[in-house]
């Protein structure tokens, strides 16, 4: 009975609104108590930079990893090339040709060829894929530095369907390749293999067998040709190798541009 009187009086004297803010006050959500422990992860967790959140609609990189770039080992290089033919009447000519080379520790590579009065330079970066190549010392020459650019290495394509090859395009010659016993040349250790190849009676408009010999001699630490020697009956036998050889470093200004030279591109990219 004293309840219901109760309720009564409070219809009366409070509005429903009123009734439930009075019932929600008499009970009061509790909050988690905030522990020392709690307190140190928030902080932690307010301190972590902010690179430590993986970035939203970022996807992980599927590159190949990045090569190093290779060391060479440098050095300063005379080369001698002989070639000689000898003609139908027995006749022999001989020529000859000296060059001198330098390559750096990036792999950078600079020849000059001398011929007669001519002095011909050549210098090749592999790694920016680009060769120059001028002379010096010719008489009423133009000093102009010809650029040449390597184009990229292609991408290797899907291989196609498997069909018969006619007969006419196939490689006409069959060689054979035989290693040779190792070797010094010029106080390198040198490895060798011997190539032969017959190039058939009628390709030519030859009418017998036509066969050439080369020989290649390199020194696997230095990664360099030290001999090559080739025998073709259509040419005559030449031979290049190293006459001397310093593993020295060159001076970097040998494979600067020289001045007062107009750059001309050959294949601009």
């Amino acid at each position: 009975m004293h309840s219901l009187l109760t309720a009564l009086l409070l219809a009366i004297a409070f509005t429903p609104s009123q009734i439930a803010a009075a019932q929600t006050a008499k009970t009061p959500t509790r909050k988690p108590a905030v522990t020392a422990r709690s307190s140190a992860t928030v902080s932690a967790k307010s301190a972590a930079p902010a690179a430590a959140t993986p970035a939203a609609n970022t996807a992980a990189c599927n590159c190949p990893p990045a090569t190093p770039p290779r060391t060479y080992t440098p050095y300063i290089a005379k080369q001698q090339s002989t070639r000689v033919q000898t003609l139908a009447d027995g006749t022999t000519i001989t020529s000859v040709t000296q060059a001198q080379t330098w390559r750096d520790a990036t792999g950078r590579t600079r020849m000059e060829t001398t011929i007669t009065q001519s002095h011909f330079v050549t210098v090749t970066d592999n790694v920016a894929r680009v060769r120059y190549s001028w002379n010096i010392d010719a008489p009423n020459s133009a000093k102009i530095v010809t650029v040449y650019h390597y184009p990229q290495p292609a991408q290797p394509a899907a291989a196609p369907a498997a069909s018969p090859t006619p007969a006419s395009a196939r490689r006409y010659f069959p060689y054979k390749q035989e290693s040779l016993p190792p070797q010094t040349i010029a106080g390198i250790y040198v490895e060798g293999y011997r190539y032969t190849r017959t190039i058939p009676a009628g390709y030519e408009g030859n009418d017998r067998d036509m066969t050439t010999v080369t020989e290649s001699w390199t020194a696997p630490d230095l990664g360099i040709q030290m001999r090559s020697v080739t025998d073709d009956p259509r040419t005559g036998k030449s031979t290049t190798e190293v006459t001397d050889l310093q593993q020295t470093a060159p001076d970097r200004a040998l494979f600067e541009l020289p001045q007062g030279y107009t750059v001309r591109e050959s294949n601009p990219q």
